[in-house]
């Protein structure tokens, strides 16, 4: 190919010169067009993509014989614990071990409240609680007489718990004062006594133990027992000690739990209180079932009464039958009940600090409760619950004025077999994590044997309770009490032999402002209408109060 070219070249190149050297004599007047040069192509070669193929007619069979010997086959393991799965949730939140309440109210009425108590430990846990306030106000009796009815309530209590595996221990060394004063004078008296001449105090020290289990075991006996010494005073020497043990037993026999409720009281009294030593028994084994569906728990309580050398022994039916008549939102019960209820001088003071010092009060004897209602949900936010309760006691004590004392500033207690019936109301709602409410009402009937009204006793009473919560800075509530109005013996021997109690409304107004989350400052109302009221006849309370102050964490 190289050879081919070379020789089209030259002779393209030689040619016009011989030309030109030939025909040098002649004149030649000729046109030559010449297009391009010439470019000789080749065609693309194609290979042949045919393989041999060779026939072979000759087949072959192939026969395989072959056996397989079982044997076992031990792989190495190694074992490799496996690491469990944790939860990460959100930091606890920092405690404050110490919160101070510290104010000031009207009536010249100091107020403070202190609070210490141990931080998170899965081995222990103590604290000790401090509280005071007191009054110097004066009120106005009936006769338009300003009296000092000034008081003071004093507490002071150290507790703890120490968790063992599977129980837990606890006790508490506590101590109570409380001062008042006989202001509620006969309106006929004129003379103003002095507050050191109608002064009464009480002095309460208390210490318990006790031992509780923890395990959820339900075939395990679980078991609450405490053990408590309680010694009471009060100011014309009077006094009252008191001890106290109770134990609760369980434990799960064949899908049935059974147990029994062991409690001894033994009060022994001074002189100056008029009664000897009493010691009250009581055993009361139970056995219960429950399902999905329904629960019961029935059983029998065995009281022994004992004073002086005079024993009297009470038997009362307990059984209670709760039934779900939809799940999660309304279930039903009902139930019978009694009890021996132990009147000692310690309750009584504390029920009422104006009585006789030294009253005795016999043991009043709840021989027959019936009683059923419904509760449930009416929403995820709302729930509710409505009873009712028919009962018979014998000894139901009542309050009096002890009209034999010129002052008539006392009260003694008399009694009389009654029948009671009361119907029971509760409504709690949180719509949201603002605001919440909790709405409380009874209602009583007393058909008395001897006496012509249930002296101190309301028809019906009122709790109406609001808490609102404003950008966690500011804090509202308030609470209404209201009662209706009661009766009381009158003075002197004239008819009509009863006077009538004006009815109780006490309407409080509670805000807090939280500046900081260890420091806030409160401001309280009660009595917002000023309306005077007396819960014991002849005791007026105060009238508007208020009460400033703060609070600090530590």
């Amino acid at each position: 190919m190289n050879l081919f070219k070379f020789l089209v070249v030259l002779i393209g190149c030689v040619h016009p010169f011989f030309i030109r050297i030939g025909f040098a004599q002649e004149s030649i007047s000729k046109e030559v067009r010449v297009f391009k040069p010439y470019e000789p192509t080749l065609s693309d070669a194609f290979k042949v993509n045919i393989l041999p193929v060779i026939e072979d007619t000759v087949e072959y069979l192939t026969d395989f014989d072959y056996s397989i010997t079982p044997k076992t086959f031990m792989p190495e393991y190694k074992i490799r614990p496996i690491r469990p799965a944790k939860l990460v949730g959100e930091p606890l939140g920092k405690l404050y071990n110490t919160l101070l309440k510290l104010g000031i109210g009207s009536y010249v009425t100091p107020y403070a409240e202190l609070s210490i108590n141990s931080l998170r430990s899965r081995k222990y846990s103590a604290g000790v609680f401090a509280k005071h306030i007191s009054s110097r106000g004066k009120v106005k009796l009936d006769n338009a007489k300003k009296v000092y009815a000034g008081y003071s309530d004093n507490d002071l209590l150290f507790y703890g718990k120490k968790f063992v595996e599977n129980a837990v221990f606890t006790g508490d060394i506590g101590l109570k004062h409380n001062l008042v004063h006989f202001y509620g004078y006969n309106p006929d008296i004129i003379t103003v006594l002095d507050k050191k001449d109608i002064k009464q105090d009480f002095l309460l020290l208390t210490g318990q133990t006790g031992f509780q289990s923890t395990h959820n075991d339900s075939t395990l006996l679980n078991y609450n027992v405490f053990l408590k010494y309680d010694f009471f005073r009060d100011h014309y020497k009077g006094v009252e000690n008191s001890i106290q043990f109770q134990g609760s037993f369980a434990r799960l026999f064949n899908k049935q739990f059974m147990g029994t409720d062991i409690s001894l009281m033994y009060i022994d009294k001074s002189i100056n209180i008029d009664s000897t030593y009493n010691a009250v028994v009581n055993f009361s084994p139970w056995i219960s079932k429950k399902t999905a569906e329904w629960s019961l728990k029935a059983g029998i309580d065995i009281a022994f009464d004992i004073t002086g050398n005079q024993t009297k022994p009470w038997f009362y039916p307990k059984a209670k039958l709760q039934f779900n008549i939809v799940e999660n939102y309304l279930s039903t019960y009902v139930g019978i009940d009694g009890q021996l209820e132990v009147n000692h001088y310690r309750k009584i003071a504390g029920e009422n600090p104006f009585i006789t010092p030294g009253l005795h009060v016999k043991n009043s004897n709840h021989k027959l409760m019936v009683y059923g209602g419904f509760l449930g949900n009416i929403s995820s936010s709302t729930s509710f619950k409505l009873s009712a309760k028919w009962e018979l006691v014998e000894d139901m004590y009542f309050f009096l004025n002890d009209t034999l004392s010129v002052l008539g500033n006392q009260f003694y207690a008399e009694y009389d077999d009654v029948e009671v019936k009361n119907i029971y109301g509760e409504l709690a709602a949180n719509p949201d994590e603002k605001l919440s409410f909790v709405l409380k009402g009874n209602y009583y009937k007393y058909t008395m044997t001897t006496h012509d009204r249930p002296w101190h006793k309301p028809a019906w009473d009122i709790i109406l309770s609001a808490r609102y919560n404003l950008r966690n800075k500011i804090l509202l509530n308030a609470d209404v009490v209201a009662e209706s109005k009661k009766y009381a013996r009158n003075y002197g021997t004239l008819l009509p032999n009863e006077k009538k109690m004006d009815k109780l409304i006490d309407l409080g107004l509670g805000i807090e402002y939280r500046y900081t989350k260890i420091l806030s400052a409160f401001l309280r109302f009660y009595n917002i209408t000023s309306s005077q009221y007396a819960k014991w006849n002849g005791y007026p309370t105060q009238r508007f109060f208020l009460l400033a102050g703060f609070t600090y964490a530590m």
